[in-house]
């Protein structure tokens, strides 16, 4: 039931059960598809058109008086505090104030600098393509100081780097892409900081998030860090850079944060609030009753899937925003080129998502609260390319001529045959109710053009469970693709390398180390090629342009692997004396610019 992510923007992110589970990235498997040549440097951009990572709209108010206790609500406890350990986005929720990284990310999806003073890039400087190679050069702000006083200086990002790529750490959530590729950090105890890539690596901008102190990872040694490392029995003794950090905490219940005193050397003011608490209810039922009650002041970790429940409080204090979250149905390829072969496969594929009627799914279900997606990128992101063509309405009749022509013939039970073959299609998902409300809306408009649709619904573990943690039979099982269509939900990613190991084609799973998340097994040359350039480019023109060319492919007749649903929505309850919260559709969430918060009298 908890709301799963692989590190904080950059990886894709399958949704489960409630709210959203994943898997574990790792590098790029070895692929059986087509061998694309790497491209070592930039490439030059087709489009010439600029691309505005920077230029945030956001502005915090000042606050008429400080102080106060500001309450959170949760309806699930954190496992840890660590966010590369972080599996839960209430992990990343209750964290969120206690660390800072490089750079912070808006509530419009725009960079700003947190401990870095800059935003590097090609075109500024920032980074310098060194033959196969590259730099980075980040400029920390001078006199910056952890929570216990010490400095924080360019030798917290070498631990940084030594400490997630030691032998004996393991359980990072977001593997150690990127981090594989660093061949050293010079600056020690100064503030300008180059870190040097062995080759260009696109998701650079997103790697220390967050940065972590060299003078506290020695104290634990890696081994137990997943365990002694910011332990939730003694949080107290971690160190921190964030603007409010631990004081206590209570299993299933409470944690209380209190001014870091360090915080203004960072955020270039000291917390406004006096103390943060976080109360957790576990179940979002009981944590709707709280808000009613009075008992807090900001509820999260809620979606469109809440909404119903919401109606009888203030609509004023009920905050729903547009989420990076979109809901889909993924084809197993590599199942319905087993069933029927490879020609009638893209036949079958593309009649089912003609007859899929989404509106009725979105207004049905959904209630209305969501709207029809055509692609599997967020207009929210700054690579967004909106779809030229793509329709949203059904057409059953067509998809019924698209199987006729090609040969397939309602018997007398009303089904259509081929070659004594009855057209029967396993849809699987979670138990989510939603889910398989939606579910039996498709197998009644696909019985209507004569598929039989069978629907099954399994626990998150079975549906999501990794190669290793599941039976190679389970049912539902996406890693062992034993579905035809299955109904989960991705984060689309800010990052637009996030994408790489669930599209790519050296991302299926039957691959080993079978930690792939390409689940439709869809093997596409033209798909590895754009995405081979995103891996490999740091000019970010170049990067959107082919991200520009995988939409153009996901929105075409090609797409024989996935139908996006709807996008979702992120909810949050919030009182009025409430300041400067937007939230944030990354997982970063309300806790974005937690420094900025104030209480209005």
């Amino acid at each position: 039931m908890s709301k799963r992510l692989l590190g904080l923007f950059s990886v894709a992110v399958l949704i489960a059960g409630a709210c959203s589970s994943s898997s574990t990235t790792a590098s790029p498997a070895a692929s059986t598809g087509p061998v694309v040549t790497p491209v070592p440097t930039p490439v030059a951009s087709p489009t010439g058109l600029s691309v505005a990572l920077t230029g945030s709209t956001y502005k915090a108010t000042t606050p008429t008086k400080t102080g106060g206790t500001l309450v959170l609500a949760e309806w699930q406890f954190p496992d840890t505090v660590n966010p590369y350990y972080a599996q839960a986005e209430t992990d990343i929720e209750v964290s969120g104030s206690m660390f800072d990284s490089l750079l912070n990310v808006t509530q419009d999806l725009k960079y700003v600098p947190n401990l870095a003073t800059n935003i590097p890039t090609v075109e500024n400087g920032g980074v310098v393509i060194k033959g196969a190679g590259m730099d980075v050069t980040w400029n920390l702000k001078p006199g910056m100081k952890w929570s216990d006083g010490q400095p924080i200086n360019c030798d917290d990002i070498k631990a940084t780097w030594t400490w997630i790529m030691d032998k004996d750490n393991t359980g990072l959530a977001g593997g150690t892409i990127g981090w594989e590729d660093i061949t050293g950090v010079d600056g020690g105890t100064g503030t300008n900081c180059v870190m040097h890539f062995s080759k260009p690596y696109e998701g650079y901008l997103n790697l220390v998030a967050p940065l972590l102190p060299a003078h506290y990872l020695t104290t634990v040694p890696v081994k137990d860090a997943v365990t002694k490392l910011y332990p939730l029995d003694n949080l107290k003794s971690g160190v921190y850079s964030g603007s409010y950090i631990p004081d206590s905490l209570t299993t299933d219940a409470q944690v209380t944060l209190l001014p870091n005193a360090n915080w203004a050397t960072i955020g270039g003011h000291a917390p406004y609030l006096d103390k943060l608490v976080w109360k957790y209810y576990g179940s979002a039922e009981a944590m709707i009753a709280g808000f009613k009650a009075g008992e807090y002041d900001l509820g999260q970790d809620m979606n469109d899937a809440d909404i119903p429940a919401l109606a009888a409080i203030d609509q004023s204090q009920v905050a729903a925003h547009d989420s990076l979250q979109y809901e889909l149905h993924a084809f197993n390829n590599a199942a319905f080129t087993s069933k029927f072969g490879a020609v009638d496969a893209v036949t079958v594929i593309k009649a089912i998502k003609m007859a899929t009627d989404r509106k009725a799914i979105a207004n049905g279900p959904l209630a209305g609260n969501v709207t029809v997606s055509n692609n599997f990128i967020s207009p929210l992101t700054w690579y967004y390319k909106k779809p030229v063509s793509a329709t949203t309405d059904a057409d059953p009749a067509g998809a019924l001529k698209l199987l006729t022509d090609a040969g397939w013939v309602k018997g007398s039970d009303g089904f259509l045959a081929k070659n004594g073959k009855t057209l029967e299609i396993n849809y699987c998902t979670t138990t989510r109710a939603v889910r398989v409300d939606t579910l039996k809306i498709v197998a009644g408009q696909l019985k209507a053009i004569g598929i039989k649709a069978n629907v099954a619904s399994k626990p998150s573990s079975d549906v999501f469970g990794g190669w290793n943690d599941t039976k190679a039979d389970t049912q539902c099982n996406l890693q062992h693709g034993n579905f035809d269509v299955a109904e989960f939900a991705y984060v689309s990613p800010l990052d637009p390398l996030g994408g790489y190991n669930v599209y790519h084609s050296s991302g299926i799973p039957d691959l080993p180390p079978h930690n792939g998340q390409n689940v439709t097994r869809i093997n596409l040359s033209t798909i590895d090629q754009a995405y081979d350039t995103v891996l490999h480019s740091v000019d970010f023109v170049a990067v959107r342009d082919a991200m520009w060319t995988i939409q153009d492919i996901y929105t075409s007749s090609a797409n024989t692997y996935e139908l996006p649903l709807y996008n979702r929505k992120d909810v949050w309850l919030v009182s009025p004396k409430v300041q400067n919260f937007t939230g944030n559709p990354t997982t970063s969430a309300a806790e974005w610019n937690i420094g900025d918060f104030w209480i209005k009298g």
